[in-house]
């Protein structure tokens, strides 16, 4: 094996082993890291490979990630013998971008699984209208049917919650008007439209999306009252799940 002086590139950054993994798992992989956890990192032609401490004293594991896609790989724990990514493998993929692609290193630093608020009132310009749509289209490919064997289902898990975080990070840009109302309810009736045609929702992740979009209009409501009259003429009316429930300024 050759040593890591020649350099092998990854091509993921940190925000897409974030957008991946959730911050949760992330914040594991980070504290393994930043404890000095992670050892001996040398790669060959296609992975990084390394030594990374466990939860026990003492405790060690032979880890590997490839180059171009982090969630490939294996890890010697429990979760990488059962070919389950571990925060083992996040630990060392993180380390890879930061040494080195330091230009992918930066982290989001947001929270990846909730609504959170510009908090800016201002109009939306064009062209960030033009980004936002990009982005959200990007974000709903990963939230698509499923009609796979199981063996491929935990796979199709991560598709959605990668779109969902995705999602969230977009809507989270926006200012506070009622141009971004607009897009955030077509994003609620596409999402919707998606779970009526086939998208594989059984463990909640798109309905907890949903959730937490709402919720990005309840900050809106909080941050520009004058927004709730608008927002109440314009919120669907729901075929699978009842928007009002959970938007607290229904009217």
């Amino acid at each position: 094996m050759k040593s890591s002086s020649n350099q092998l590139v990854p091509s993921y950054s940190v925000a897409d082993i974030q957008l991946d993994v959730g911050d949760h798992e992330f914040k594991k992989g980070v504290k393994i890291l930043e404890g000095g956890g992670v050892k001996n990192v040398r790669n060959d032609k296609h992975s990084f490979y390394a030594d990374v401490v466990g939860s026990k004293a003492g405790q060690w594991y032979s880890v590997s990630v490839s180059a171009k896609e982090f969630d490939r790989g294996d890890c010697t724990c429990y979760l990488g013998c059962n070919d389950q990514l571990c925060k083992h493998m996040v630990a060392l993929a993180i380390h890879v971008v930061r040494e080195f692609s330091p230009q992918g290193a930066e982290e989001i630093v947001q929270p990846l699984d909730q609504a959170v608020c510009s908090g800016e009132v201002r109009n939306i310009k064009p062209d960030e209208i033009d980004k936002i749509k990009v982005n959200i289209t990007k974000a709903l490919k990963y939230v698509k049917p499923y009609s796979g064997p199981s063996r491929t289902w935990f796979q199709y898990q991560d598709s959605l919650s990668r779109g969902c975080r995705l999602l969230l990070l977009t809507l989270s840009d926006l200012p506070v008007c009622e141009k971004s109302v607009d897009i955030i309810v077509d994003v609620l009736k596409r999402l919707e439209r998606k779970l009526m045609n086939g998208v594989d929702d059984s463990d909640g992740t798109v309905g907890g999306c949903i959730e937490e979009v709402v919720e990005l209009l309840n900050l809106f409501s909080d941050i520009n009252p004058s927004l709730i009259s608008y927002i109440n003429k314009k919120i669907p009316q729901g075929e699978m799940f009842d928007w009002h429930t959970v938007y607290q300024h229904y009217l």
